[in-house]
Formats: C-alpha cells, structure tokens, sequence
C-alpha cells in the first residue's frame, strides 16, 4: 500500500508538458534531480484588510477550490485521488514502482505512474509516467506489461505512450496485468528498470471513473 506522502502529483503528469517535435528548444534538469512535487495550486490575491481576506476565502470555498489532491481510496498498490480547481476536476490513479533499477543511482529518487481523467478537457485514462531523473527529449522507452512491449516517449523527467491512439488498448491491458516495467535512459545514458505491480489498478480506475464521470 502506498504511503500518504504520495498524494501529490506532479502537475506535468496531467498531459501538460508532451514531448514536442525533435529539434524543438526544451529544458531538463540535472540527473538525479527529484521530480517535482507541485500540487494544483489556486491563485489567490493577496488581501489588503481582513474584511476582503474573508470575502475572497468565501468564494473559494463556495468555487470549491482546494490546495491539495483529495484521497478517494488506496486499492491494493495503487490508490485514487481527485483534485479540484474550481469546477473543473482532475481525478487520478497512482502508483509506485515496486522496484528502481539501478539500485545505487535511483535509491532515493521516486518514480511514479498516473493515470488521469480531466473531464472538462474530454480526456479520460491518460497515462503519463514521472521517471524522477532528466532524459534526452523525444528519446524512446518501452512500457511492458506482462510480456507485451509498447513504446514510450520522452521529455525531461517524464515519459508517455508514444502511440497515443493504442493507449485505451494499453489501459484496459494494464487493469488486466499483474506487474507493469518500465524502460528508459537518462540524459547521461544510464539505462533504467523500474518494476510495478497492477494489483488494484482496476478497483482505482474504477472509483476514478466515478469521481470524474
């Protein structure tokens, strides 16, 4: 079961930084760097007086905007959060790899797996993978589950499926599969392996999907 310090997803899991063409200007970070652990955030002005600071947390309350991902529940290896900004949702299945290859580079560098419904953008089960190191952008990784490879690609800490019309196919392989394992290099070129386990990816999914219909 994962702890509850994973509850915040880093926001470029939520298909807002994709690798762009090859050639195109990008920044990384350095390897080894941890990956960043920003939570949706609201903009909030700052009050002049008391009055106005009550006024403004009202609405925000009414708007139900919040400053952190809510828990749905913890299934199995995986647990489901919704995040709100105003009207708008982002609901989320989470995962962490069971374990990180090479052991001495990435010991203390987390990796994690999303899978995301935002409903206001008309995206339900996205996947996006944060590999917590910097790698060559538009450089390929492979995602297998249990046997069946698919490809990945690249831009700074984060990874997605490079086929982007067969990941409905991998999502329903995926809450069928029993371990997933995750492929890629850093910018350095060290070759990495991390290994998941689906067990209770499906049960997640499913509260997500009730979340974020």
């Amino acid at each position: 079961m994962l702890g509850m310090t994973l509850f915040c997803a880093p926001i470029s899991a939520f298909g807002k930084e994709k690798p762009v063409p090859a050639g195109e200007a990008a920044e990384s970070m350095g390897e080894g760097a941890k990956p960043s652990s920003g939570k949706p955030k609201v903009a909030k002005e700052k009050p002049i007086s008391d009055k106005p600071k009550a006024k403004a947390d009202e609405k925000t309350k009414a708007d139900g905007d919040t400053s952190k991902p809510e828990q749905l529940g913890s299934y199995g290896d995986w647990v489901a959060y919704v995040a709100k900004a105003g009207k708008e949702k982002t609901c989320y299945a989470l995962g962490q790899p069971k374990e990180r290859q090479p052991k001495g580079k990435l010991k203390d560098t987390p990796g994690y797996i999303f899978i995301s419904s935002r409903p206001s953008e008309g995206i339900r089960n996205e996947i996006a993978i944060n590999l917590g190191y910097a790698t060559k952008d538009s450089s390929i990784g492979t995602a297998d589950i249990d046997g069946e490879s698919y490809e990945l690609v690249t831009k700074g800490t984060n990874a997605w499926i490079k086929d982007q019309s067969r990941e409905k196919e991998i999502v329903g392989a995926l809450r069928g599969g029993a371990k997933l394992t995750i492929k890629a290099s850093s910018l350095k070129g060290t070759a990495t392996s991390d290994l998941y386990s689906l067990k209770g990816l499906a049960d997640a999914l499913a509260r997500v999907a009730q979340e974020c219909k």
